[in-house]
């Protein structure tokens, strides 16, 4: 659990804000599942971070909460480079 200040004031409503880790692979079944359970589907993150996907989604009282997934280390990106695990190298990514 990630725990932070925020920078800036949400509405009154909004006092806490809950990420939904789930496996690589699983957020397109994840997200599918959130409207039956009342969410709205709100924006897609999915190429600016190299290191991490979410689609934030509110709930029936327009509170918001995300869910991420994060790549396998041997698959995430940092800059223009492929981090290779295990091998303590990089390299530029293809």
């Amino acid at each position: 659990m990630f725990l932070h200040p925020m920078a800036w004031l949400r509405s009154e409503r909004q006092v806490i804000h809950l990420d939904r880790t789930v496996p690589w692979g699983a957020q397109r079944a994840e997200v599918d599942r959130l409207p039956g359970l009342g969410a709205t589907r709100q924006w897609d993150v999915l190429e600016k971070f190299p290191h991490v996907q979410w689609t934030t989604c509110a709930d029936v009282e327009g509170h918001l909460s995300c869910a991420p997934e994060h790549p396998p280390a041997n698959q995430q990106t940092v800059g223009t480079l492929r981090v290779s695990s295990g091998t303590g190298s990089a390299s530029p990514k293809s």
